[in-house]
């Protein structure tokens, strides 16, 4: 059980991490990245375009950071059982770390 919990960890850590890429090389609002659906608004005007890839560039960084802590709990004591309590606090806390992840690609497309 935890490998499987660690592995899934391992992917959010890397999914946020490579959107965060993608944001700090400013091509978050690429259509070929997240910029499918951001407003021409926002693609045209390089002020609003800078500060949406910033922003993903930042809120992903802070995202994939948060999904190392539980990485470290885990591994801390790898082959220990966990309770429904502790899986169920994860489970919210992933949800978190999710959450704040996909914050800025649903603010940049409602701008």
């Amino acid at each position: 059980m935890n490998t499987v919990l660690m592995l899934m960890l391992m992917l959010w850590f890397v999914v946020f991490a490579y959107a965060a890429s993608v944001g700090f090389r400013g091509r978050a609002t690429h259509p070929d990245y997240y910029g499918a659906r951001v407003s021409d608004t926002v693609k045209s005007t390089p002020r609003l375009r800078a500060r949406a890839n910033r922003s993903v560039g930042i809120w992903c960084t802070v995202s994939s950071m948060m999904a190392v802590v539980p990485i470290v709990w885990i591994g801390s004591d790898f082959h220990r059982e966990r309770t429904t309590w502790e899986l169920a606090g994860l489970a919210a806390y992933v949800f978190v770390v999710v959450v704040v992840g996909g914050y800025p690609l649903e603010k940049i497309t409602k701008s």
